[in-house]
Order: structure tokens, then C-alpha cells, then sequence
């Protein structure tokens, strides 16, 4: 869902409205907003001002609860609402409509479409799409990634700075973006054929051989460590509180370190020290059994309660069962 010129059409008197402040701070905020910004223009009639820094709060204030309207989610005048089946999607965009029209603002429809979870959908940069067999799938948009493609082609073109300057900032585009997508699927987006290119184009200014210019993309294209954010679905209607003490303590391992986790599957989910299961939101601490916090063998290294962590004769019960053993 996309709002027509969200930030030109804001209606001032609604904005005020929404707005605590004393009486002295709403007055000059009254002021900004019918400043104008140009003398062509000499009184803003609605919006908040072109390229003002307080410009997106006071459009948040303006559109807050607009997600509530059903299950959407909203960054700026960005927003999308996930329907169910039996949800009536006419009835929720007669609700938006009427909470636009309120602040002055109405929904463009050239940029707002019903689509299908299989059929996926562009936020942020981000494409959302529910795969046939029904597991979820987020990748960086198409338009997304053909944008940061031509950036790095335009930024290594631009003779008027040198060569070594321009590999330095592609490599800080390039890291950025793909920090932003870490926890996407980067498998098809890995830029790639860009890299490729780039080779080439490094190669081809005569500046590098072949060994150094390896070096030089190394340097334009650093590797970002990304993995899919992999949620398992709870199963069926189980909750926390149903005493299922197995079931939510192995769940609860895969939040921690590899080291972490396998303490925690060697021990059943237990913990080495009180022999209660794990819970979800319990704390849980590594403990070294000789103290020596440099022994990360196996067989120093049990999982404990933060409490029994910290609490008194740890360190000696776990010396003995460790002698035992």
C-alpha cells in the first residue's frame, strides 16, 4: 500500500491535533509548517516542509495506528497489511481509506495491489514470497538489486576521482548492502556478475595486473557473512506453560552458540548443575569446569541456569562430577 504525496498532502489542523506540547512549542510548530519553501509559494496550505528533518516524525505522528487497522506493518508512508483467507479485503481498504481521508490523504492506487503470499510482494528492498510448499522466502527485490548493480557501475566510471578512491567506495556500498540483507537468502543475488565486470573494468586501466587487481576487488566486493532467518513454526497449539519441559528446552538450544548447544544436547537440555530442564526464557551460561577459561574442551564445558551459574558451590559440585565421571 503506497499514500499519494504523503508528505505534501498532510493536513495541517489534523497534525496539531495529534500534537502534546506547551503552547509556545505548538506555535512555532504552526509557523514551520506555514513558512512555504520557496517565495513562489509564500504559505504551505498542507504537508509537512520539503526535506525538513522533523518532516518524517511529524508524518509518523500523522499516520500512527494506521497498522492497527488489521495485521500490517508500516515504515513511514511504507505500509502492507497480510490478509487471511477468510479476512475481507474491501472492507479493510474502506477502513484505510476513511483514516486517510481524515489526515488529508488517500492511497495511490497506481502503487497499491492485492496480491497472493505465492505471488510475493516488494517492502524495503525486500521481496516476501510463501513458496509452494508452504515455507517462507525473503530475498532482496529485483529492483533493489539491479539499483546497487548500476551504483557500482556508475561509481567505478566516475573518472573524476581516482581509481583507488572509487574501488574504496564501491566496497563501502557494497558492504552496506549486503549487511542490510544478512539475514535474507543471497543464494541468486551475490552480485556476482557485477563483480565480473568490475574485473574487467579494473583491469582494463592498466593500472593493476592480474594478482592485483584480485586484490583491488577483494577490496570493492568484501564478503559479508548472511544467513536465512530461519524460524521454525511452533507445533500445532503447544505454549510454554503446557509442561512440555523436553519439547520447549530443545527448542529453546537453537538460540545459542555451537558451543552452547552442544552442551546443552549432551546434558538433554538439563541443566549441569540443578537437573531442571531448560524454559524458554531462561537464562543460560557456559560454565568452565576447571575455571580455566581457556579450556574449551568438551568435557570442560557444561551448560548451568544463570542462577546456578552464579550461585555458591558451583564450581566444586561440577569438580566432583566431573571426578566421578
Amino acid at each position: 500500500l503506497d499514500i499519494e504525496r504523503c508528505f505534501d498532502q498532510i493536513n495541517h489542523r489534523f497534525l496539531m491535533s495529534q500534537i502534546s506540547l506547551p503552547k509556545q512549542v505548538k506555535q512555532a510548530l504552526w509557523r514551520a509548517l506555514k513558512a512555504g519553501v520557496k517565495t513562489e509559494f509564500p504559505i504551505s496550505k498542507r504537508g509537512t516542509p520539503q526535506g525538513g528533518p522533523i518532516s518524517p516524525l511529524l508524518a509518523n505522528i500523522a499516520l500512527h495506528g494506521l497498522s492497527d487497522l488489521g495485521t500490517g506493518y508500516r515504515y513511514a508512508d511504507d505500509c502492507v497489511f497480510i490478509l487471511k483467507p477468510n479476512e475481507n479485503s474491501e472492507k479493510l481498504r474502506h477502513k484505510i481509506d476513511e483514516f486517510l481521508a481524515i489526515r488529508g490523504l488517500k492511497v495511490k492506487e497506481a502503487k497499491t495491489k492485492l496480491v497472493a503470499a505465492t505471488e510475493g510482494f516488494d517492502f524495503l528492498g525486500w521481496h516476501f514470497r510463501v513458496k509452494g510448499n508452504g515455507k517462507f522466502i525473503s530475498t532482496p527485490s529485483d529492483k533493489n538489486y539491479q539499483r546497487i548493480k548500476e551504483k557500482i557501475k556508475t561509481t567505478l566510471k566516475d573518472s573524476r576521482f581516482p581509481l583507488e578512491a572509487r574501488i574504496k567506495k564501491v566496497g563501502s556500498m557494497v558492504r552496506g548492502w549486503r549487511n542490510y540483507h544478512k539475514h535474507c537468502d543471497m543464494n541468486d543475488h551475490n552480485l556476482w556478475s557485477v563483480r565480473h565486470w568490475s574485473w574487467k573494468f579494473i583491469r582494463q586501466q592498466g593500472r593493476f595486473n592480474r594478482r592485483q587487481t584480485d586484490q583491488q576487488i577483494d577490496k570493492a566486493f568484501p564478503s559479508v557473512s548472511w544467513s536465512v532467518n530461519k524460524f521454525v513454526n511452533v507445533i500445532g497449539t503447544k505454549s510454554p506453560f503446557d509442561g512440555d519441559l523436553a519439547y520447549w528446552s530443545q527448542r529453546n538450544s537453537n538460540l545459542y552458540d555451537s558451543h552452547t548447544a552442544k552442551a546443552l544436547k549432551r546434558q538433554g537440555h538439563k541443566c549441569g548443575e540443578c537437573s531442571l530442564a531448560f524454559l524458554p526464557g531462561d537464562q543460560v551460561e557456559l560454565h568452565h569446569i576447571d575455571g580455566n577459561h581457556h579450556n574449551w574442551k568438551t568435557k570442560n564445558l557444561v551448560a548451568l541456569h544463570r542462577e546456578c551459574h552464579q550461585g555458591q558451590g558451583v564450581h566444586s559440585s561440577t569438580k566432583q562430577q566431573k571426578d566421578k565421571s
